[in-house]
């Protein structure tokens, strides 16, 4: 019998915007074979997975995600290759840079000296990629303008795109609108008879192709059979839009393409400001991994060189100069310093090192030389494992939150209903069809729970986030949510919370003194 193995994977996931697709892609996972767990953040966009690698692989799980409609962001980054002198070194590269875990593709051109690699930045950084270029023997050029977080990229392509959508949707909908008042008014009564086509002409742009993006939601929503948001939008616009283009073509009535595109161009700023506050809540992370150093000073065979913070090995010998960061953690070995730990402890005071004494990365040496033998690096680090914790905490789930999930699952079949009794009862109470359609479409509109299952993960990333950048660091959701509870707080010393500086507060005079005249 195999023993059941846990590995962990943190999956950037392009393409959901409600909580019904995060939950989609929840249900999905644990019915694979070997999904052990699986936890899915809309705000951060990010799932976290641990699965058992005897059973299944990280491309069946990518492709699981795939088949129920979203997709896993991969970055991708070129890099200046020196060093190559034939096609077999191309093919030493291309191999080693392939046989890496978190590397999906890796194509190195000998003519141009360029490696393409494309990659999971929360299984191998950039800087471990040309870490693997230089182990087998080459070099890496620096690109001068740096490489583009994927992730950001992507954000910000979304928000440029639903920017140019809500620019054209407002345009389309101030003319159908115009269009609309013109008709109803009769300011020109000989154009009454063309203006239901025009306004079709204008509508119709931005009911599938603006709002492209809610039919396709629809459409992987209940293909999974489990109905969003997308869902209620879908059915009262296209109910507004399809019983207008009736009254166009073949009947007589009122018109409602002005409340489909309304509709629509509400609905796109919206998704437009929930991607703004989105990225602006997942700047954390990105804060926490600048505190790193970039390169080290290291003696080997009895020369001190400067390298990447990567190629730093446990056991190395490493030269901290005053006023450098320390890269990695160690045991000072030589020499005296104080070290200022704030970006770890909080301590406002350096703290004195001296042989034996441990240092930690990201620190700053303040005063004096240290050399110190390395002991972590890498994913080992103190600063490292302060991150994965932070990542952890921001994709876990309050219970709060767990219950908001349960009922937006059951919330859209739930308003579906409603919507379709209200035009019923409507309807047969005598009231007109045109009425009965109105009443339908503002139920399913108003019902549209997407704030509801944002509204959690979204206060728990800023919280969290908030924490890290004040030095707090918050275990989970589930901490964060029964903060509220607390009614002490003990800490283990005055320096974490005071300056570090004397001041006055307060100046009281002894009555008992007597002050003589001409004194004062």
């Amino acid at each position: 019998m195999v023993k059941e193995e846990k590995k962990r994977i943190i999956l950037d996931i392009g393409g959901m915007h409600c909580a019904t697709c995060a939950q989609t892609i929840e249900k999905r996972l644990p019915k694979m074979k070997g999904v052990i767990y699986a936890t899915v953040n809309l705000a951060a966009e990010k799932a976290i997975i641990d699965y058992d690698p005897n059973v299944t692989d990280q491309k069946a799980i990518e492709d699981a995600i795939f088949e129920v409609g979203y997709r896993v962001i991969h970055q991708k980054v070129t890099l200046k290759v020196s060093g190559m002198h034939c096609a077999v070194c191309a093919q030493t590269i291309e191999k080693a840079l392939n046989q890496k875990e978190g590397v999906y593709k890796a194509t190195v051109n000998f003519a141009l000296e360029t490696a393409n690699v494309e990659y999971n930045p929360e299984q191998i950084s950039l800087e471990g990629i040309k870490k693997v270029i230089r182990d087998v023997g080459y070099g890496v050029i620096e690109p001068e303008g740096g490489v583009e977080d994927a992730e950001q990229r992507e954000r910000d392509r979304e928000i440029r795109s639903l920017k140019i959508k809500l620019a054209f949707s407002a345009v389309m909908a101030l003319i159908v609108e115009l269009l609309h008042n013109l008709m109803m008014f009769s300011v020109f009564p000989y154009l009454n008879a063309y203006i239901p086509v025009i306004v079709f002409l204008f509508a119709t742009p931005v009911q599938f192709i603006i709002g492209g993006s809610f039919y396709v939601g629809a459409y992987k929503a209940l293909r999974n059979r489990n109905p969003n948001m997308d869902v209620l939008v879908a059915m009262s616009t296209s109910a507004a839009y399809f019983y207008s283009v009736y009254v166009t073509f073949f009947g007589a009535g009122n018109l409602y393409y002005s409340t489909a595109v309304m509709l629509m161009t509400f609905l796109i700023l919206g998704k437009l400001l929930e991607a703004i506050a989105k990225g602006r809540t997942s700047s954390a992370i990105r804060k926490l991994m600048g505190l790193r150093a970039k390169t080290a000073r290291i003696v080997r065979d009895g020369d001190e060189m400067e390298v990447p913070v990567e190629d730093v090995q446990v056991g190395d010998i490493v030269v901290v100069r005053p006023g450098e960061k320390i890269p990695v953690d160690g045991v000072v070995i030589d020499g005296y310093s104080g070290v200022d730990e704030k970006v770890i402890t909080g301590e406002s005071i350096p703290v004195e090192k001296k042989v034996g004494d441990q240092v930690v990365g990201a620190t700053i040496n303040k005063t004096g030389m240290l050399k110190f033998k390395a002991t972590k690096v890498g994913a080992d680090t103190v600063l490292a494992q302060i991150i994965q914790m932070v990542e952890n905490a921001l994709g876990s789930k309050a219970p709060i939150q767990r219950i908001a999930d349960v009922v937006s699952s059951y919330f859209v079949p739930a308003v579906m209903i409603i919507a379709t009794a209200a035009f019923l009862v409507w309807y047969f109470l005598g009231m007109s069809f045109t009425f009965s359609l109105t009443v339908f479409i503002a139920v399913l509109i108003i019902a549209c729970p997407c704030a509801m299952g944002l509204a959690t993960p979204t206060a728990i990333m800023v919280g969290v986030g908030k924490g890290a950048e004040n030095g707090i660091l918050i275990k989970s959701g589930e901490a964060l949510e029964t903060a509220h509870k607390l009614d002490a707080i003990v800490f283990d010393k005055t320096g974490t919370l005071t300056k570090g500086e004397p001041e006055v507060t307060d100046i009281i005079p002894d009555a008992s003194l007597k002050v003589k005249k001409g004194d004062e």
